[in-house]
């Protein structure tokens, strides 16, 4: 760490405030200061900073300004977006437009920034000072900046799903298996190798068990596991069935132990999207709700300021990616509270004192703050924006805008604000938007959206006035035939008005890649 980061961090935080330093300091001097931001003020800069702080890195002082000019608007302080916008750079002109407004569905101000992905690495504050996040082998380390000294270190849990748990019985360790051709658990001796019995179920769950984890249930040892129609819980001490969970008519995904009212429960997700709480030991059902995503195989246990949360993940059911968010849930009670714009397959958590920190996927580093507000984000599309086009609706210029959350929107051009409610594009397939055209019949505005529902490509009409689909053959015919080259869509990095489409990777002037996918 430089004499000029030391001095940066002596004096607090408050640097932050001042959009000068935000555009002209060195990102790593920055970045030094954003764990230790503390007012609301502080965090909305420290936000607005990590939205884009892969980029940062790279960038010179005018692009930097342009892109924290666009992600302030993201979080709805168009003050502040304007001010980053007035910052004056020796030798370089002004900023050549203005942020008018964006939507702030993608940023988050949990996000932290990407391990292992070269600097500036991701900071929290640790006992006041700045500590650089890295991953080792299933653990966190926090590392001072300036000598590279261990300061403190987490174990990641979360990640412990597979055919084979370990566990500690009677002070013998021992490995449980359900990777045996009759996928029942099987008992084994770690130290001699002897199998030490066989875990038998109940004809509802079993016997083609593909996954197992260990569990602490009352102090003893137990093991959980289960297939698409249910779990079951075995004390390892005993070695019989404790519980069986069988959800009816929907296929089980994901689950995970928490400990609530002081008795273990598992929290489970399933195919149709619901998120169940059980009583462990004896299989009662104590709550649940819905998800707006289905196929959850993602279900991770967390624990904030001593209470139970839990992250769930979707998946699209015809290609098996992940889709493009994961729902935070409280336990106690049982409700979905916010959401991680990203997509994940896995995710582990790390608890640093009374904070937690999440790492999802290969490299993402999020800190799970259920309770805390920053910036004021308007709501747009819930993924990607894929498809921007422009038209005249009743007189006002709008945005047409489409994107993988398989919905059409309509945006008032002068004030940001939606126009109607969003066109869904839904039916039984993930059918995201991947372009979208504009067009007049007969001085009506049409639009023409693409479709891509991962195995086959179409179109959908839609009447832009009456904010339906067309669904006459006739008119449907009339308007395709009335898209020229003149109605392509507009470029995804078009300024027009002051208005700003980001999508990931897209280049924006001056040159400079930018991650955004926000309206």
């Amino acid at each position: 760490m430089s004499g000029d980061l030391v001095e940066g961090v002596r004096g607090g935080a408050s640097a932050l405030t001042d959009p000068a330093f935000l555009v002209t300091a060195e990102p790593e001097r920055v970045a030094a200061l954003l764990g230790l931001a503390a007012g609301p003020a502080e965090k909305l800069a420290a936000a607005v900073y990590r939205a884009s702080a892969h980029a940062h890195h790279g960038a010179g002082p005018a692009a930097r300004r342009q892109i924290l000019a666009v992600d302030a608007a993201r979080y709805g302080d168009r003050d502040l977006s304007e001010r980053l916008s007035s910052v004056g750079i020796p030798g370089a002109p002004a900023a050549h437009w203005r942020v008018e407004w964006a939507t702030g569905s993608q940023v988050h101000p949990g996000f932290l920034g990407f391990l292992d992905s070269g600097p500036p690495a991701p900071m929290v504050a640790v006992d006041g000072r700045p500590a650089t996040i890295t991953r080792g082998d299933g653990v966190l380390s926090f590392r001072d900046p300036a000598t590279g000294a261990e300061v403190a270190r987490a174990p990641l849990t979360g990640w412990e799903r597979g055919e084979r748990t370990t566990a500690v019985v009677d002070g013998r360790p021992v490995e449980v298996s359900c990777a045996e051709p009759d996928g029942l658990p099987r008992i084994l001796d770690l130290a001699t190798g002897e199998v030490l019995g066989t875990l038998l179920t109940a004809a509802e769950v079993g016997p083609m068990l593909h996954e197992i984890r260990s569990a602490t249930i009352d102090g003893r040892p137990h093991v959980v596991a289960g297939d698409e129609r249910g779990v079951a819980v075995w004390d390892l001490t005993s070695r019989e069935p404790v519980a069986e969970i069988v959800p009816d008519g929907d296929d089980l995904l994901s689950w995970a132990a928490v400990t609530l009212g002081g008795r273990p429960h598992l929290v489970t997700g399933s195919f149709y999207g619901k998120v169940e709480l059980w009583d462990a030991v004896t299989g009662e059902r104590t709550g649940g709700g819905q998800d707006d995503d289905g196929e959850l195989r993602l279900m991770v246990a967390a624990t904030v300021g001593g209470r139970p949360y839990a992250m769930t993940g979707g998946r699209n059911p015809y290609v098996g990616t992940p889709l493009d968010t994961v729902s935070v849930w409280s336990l106690d009670p049982l409700q979905r509270l916010d959401r991680f714009p990203v997509g994940a397959e896995q995710a582990a958590t790390a608890a640093l004192g009374d904070r937690c920190l999440v790492v999802v996927g290969d490299s993402q580093v999020w800190e799970l703050t259920p309770a805390e507000t920053v910036g004021d984000r308007a709501p747009g599309h819930t993924a990607t924006v894929r498809a921007v086009a422009t038209a005249v609706v009743d007189g006002r210029p709008v945005a047409v805008t489409g994107g993988d959350d398989e919905t059409l929107r309509l945006w008032d051009l002068a004030t940001g604000r939606p126009v109607g409610c969003p066109l869904s594009g839904k039916t039984d397939d993930y059918d995201g938007v991947t372009w979208v055209r504009t067009t007049e019949v007969d001085g009506r505005p049409y639009a023409v959206s693409g479709h891509d529902s991962g195995y086959d490509e179409y179109t959908r009409v839609w009447d832009l006035a009456a904010g339906a689909e067309v669904v006459d053959d006739d008119r449907v015919e009339e308007v395709a035939a009335s898209l020229t080259d003149d109605t392509l869509p507009v470029p995804a990095d078009a300024v027009t008005d002051g208005l700003m489409i980001c999508r990931p990777w897209v280049r924006v002037p001056p040159v400079l890649p930018l991650q955004a996918s926000d309206l």
